[in-house]
């Protein structure tokens, strides 16, 4: 495989996970809109609908393109998390809020992953000098940290909820 295959392949998936975090991103907002916590999740999913702008552009600046089957496999993949066991058949569960927020984390940290591997290689890719890549990995921080105090939220109101 040649570079330009890996980076399109890795740009690709990337691309593909990030259309499965904005999707779980949406319904976490939908689920928890009317808490405390709605109008500081929606600026989270805000930032991450941005984030997957700029992954396109830096795609486009790559010449990348395609990737179709793997959005579709990540949404699909993502509908398919939202069946699970958890206690409650047809209401968001407490369990489901912590699970959802603890997936979509992991999500943000593989998204800070991508933007510490294209600032890596940006030298050697005049194409995407226009990219503050440093910045998108601090943002991803900052979403992070914002996650973790609704996630503490999250596990508290679940183990309040069984009492």
């Amino acid at each position: 495989m040649e570079t330009k295959q890996y980076w399109e392949t890795y740009l690709n998936d990337h691309r593909a996970g990030a259309t499965a975090a904005t999707a779980l991103v949406r319904r976490i907002w939908r689920s928890n809109r009317r808490t405390k916590w709605g109008p500081i999740i929606e600026k989270v999913a805000e930032a991450i609908e941005q984030d997957l702008v700029v992954l396109d552009e830096v795609r486009a600046a790559a010449g990348v393109s395609g990737g179709d089957l793997k959005r579709v496999a990540a949404l699909l993949t993502e509908r398919a998390g939202r069946l699970k066991l958890n206690g409650h058949l047809l209401t968001y569960s407490p369990l489901s809020r912590v699970l959802e927020l603890e997936t979509l984390m992991s999500a943000i940290r593989g998204k800070q992953g991508l933007w510490v591997a294209l600032h890596t290689a940006a030298p050697s890719h005049p194409e995407w000098s226009d990219f503050d890549f440093a910045a998108l990995e601090k943002r991803g921080s900052e979403q992070l940290d914002t996650l973790g105090q609704v996630h503490e939220w999250a596990v508290t109101e679940m183990m309040d909820a069984g009492t």
